[in-house]
């Protein structure tokens, strides 16, 4: 493995909207690199994020100013993004209720915003109540990333969002929020236009539904599915880890649940040229943002790569793309340098 570049995708150390967050990447036929966040937030649980999208035309080394995709009353968390082609990226995202900020979250908004995030909160009560329910959600950009196209909902979410299969469907695995002890297939045969329900992932026994999240799929050389899941199996928040399931007939049907070992978590799995990447955070010693490669038959290798040394444990979410160069740009969120809140950062790299 070779770094060519470390680097900030989005930084706003002076502003009182200093957090960034959660990013995910895509490239279009033009080895456009497009990346997605949630952004000018006030802390990790705000009501003021905004999923947000920047754009590089030379492979990384500079990024466009932020735009924003959309925009509701709720915070915007989560957002992945999927190039589908001539111009055309699926966007997701998730925003948690109005209700959840008012009960459950004060006491946290309050410490990474003050008063001021207390008081915006205060204002959701006069939002009628289809404003408030917040869910999931997709949305289809256009012209390159130019035009927003009208917000749509669907029951499921993930934070890097649906992935394409090799005959082209949209294959989006996820969990519905607050609700399911199973994860749920949506598949997409248009293009992301619609979405029907095409099979269950259920949770393995002996584990609660607060045990596993934040799932990622990729399609194997072989043509089966592969997901990985972020799981937490020990009291200590901040460790997390991986298992594993496969699916041979597009997510109807799903081998047993088997556990990786790997200390770190939520995946992203990314297709480059027939070659499947693993990358992910880990949020204990040594902090930092890491790779491995995913063998043909599903097997994880043992060699693992070090992209990033993180400063403590608020980071991760890393998402990996092939650029036209057959090199790999990794983004992900930590701190940079000695700042106090998170920024959105990336490492080019190499596979050899």
């Amino acid at each position: 493995m070779k770094i060519i570049k470390q680097g900030i995708v989005f930084r706003n150390s002076k502003s009182f909207f200093a957090y960034q967050a959660w990013p995910s990447a895509c490239v279009d036929e033009n080895g456009v690199v497009y990346v997605v966040f949630s952004g000018f937030r006030a802390g990790h649980l705000c009501p003021f994020g905004r999923v947000v999208l920047l754009k590089s035309r030379d492979g990384g080394e500079s990024f466009s100013l932020p735009s924003l995709t959309g925009g509701g009353y709720l915070d915007e968390r989560d957002p992945g993004i999927l190039y589908i082609g001539n111009g055309k990226m699926l966007v997701t995202r998730a925003s948690h209720p109005a209700r959840n900020y008012e009960n459950d979250y004060l006491d946290w908004i309050c410490e990474d915003s003050g008063e001021k995030g207390v008081a915006l909160v205060k204002e959701y009560s006069r939002l009628p109540e289809s404003d408030r329910e917040g869910g999931c959600f997709y949305r289809f950009l256009y012209d390159y990333g130019e035009k927003p196209g009208d917000e749509k909902k669907i029951p499921v979410h993930t934070p890097h969002g649906p992935v394409a299969l090799s005959d082209g469907t949209v294959f989006y695995l996820g969990k519905e929020l607050y609700a399911a002890d199973v994860f749920s297939v949506y598949t997409s045969a248009d293009g992301g236009e619609t979405f029907v329900k095409t099979g269950d992932c259920p949770i393995p026994g002996g584990f609660t539904a607060d045990s596993f999240h934040e799932v990622h799929c990729a399609e194997l050389p072989g043509g089966r599915i592969m997901a990985l899941f972020r799981a937490h199996l020990e009291e200590n928040d901040d460790y997390f880890t991986m298992f594993k399931t496969f699916s041979a007939d597009r997510g109807r049907t799903w081998s047993e649940w088997e556990q990786t070992g790997i200390c770190g978590s939520p995946p992203h799995l990314c297709n480059a040229g027939g070659r499947i990447i693993l990358t992910y955070g880990r949020r204990v010693p040594d902090y930092g943002i890491y790779a491995r490669e995913v063998l043909p038959d599903g097997c994880i290798s043992e060699k693992e790569y070090k992209l990033f040394d993180g400063a403590d444990d608020d980071l991760g979410y890393p998402a990996t793309v092939m650029l036209p160069d057959n090199s790999l740009f990794t983004v992900y969120y930590a701190k940079y340098g000695s700042d106090e809140k998170t920024s959105i950062l990336f490492t080019k790299w190499l596979l050899e």
